[in-house]
């Protein structure tokens, strides 16, 4: 049986997807100018971040991980695991705001649920 996505999930994936499609093109780009023995220094980055629009996809990227991860609270207030560990879960998403590993664990979590909220 296929998974059926919410939309915060989807937007998060296309959104991701976006971002890694760009973020490849920086890399061509960089490599590019490595191969053409040209000086890589940070006015070249700056310039090839700005055409390739690396900054706007790390925003929707970050914007949709966002979306998602407060889709997720609501989604789960009222599963049974979350009521008995409120607290573990609350300081979870707690850590989310500066904890790059758990706000990982977070958004992959969330890839795996289930539910769609009206």
């Amino acid at each position: 049986m296929k998974k059926k996505h919410s939309k915060p999930q989807i937007d998060y994936l296309a959104a991701r997807e976006h971002f890694l499609q760009i973020s490849s093109q920086a890399d061509k780009r960089i490599a590019a100018l490595k191969e053409e023995s040209k000086e890589v220094g940070q006015e070249e980055l700056e310039e090839i971040i700005e055409r390739v629009g690396l900054h706007r996809a790390y925003n929707e990227l970050t914007h949709a991980e966002n979306v998602l991860i407060n889709w997720t609270q609501m989604a789960i207030k009222t599963e049974p695991e979350f009521i008995a560990k409120r607290g573990e879960f609350e300081e979870l998403y707690e850590l989310v705001k500066t904890n790059a590993e758990a706000r990982g664990a977070i958004l992959n979590l969330a890839m795996r649920l289930n539910l769609e909220l009206a």
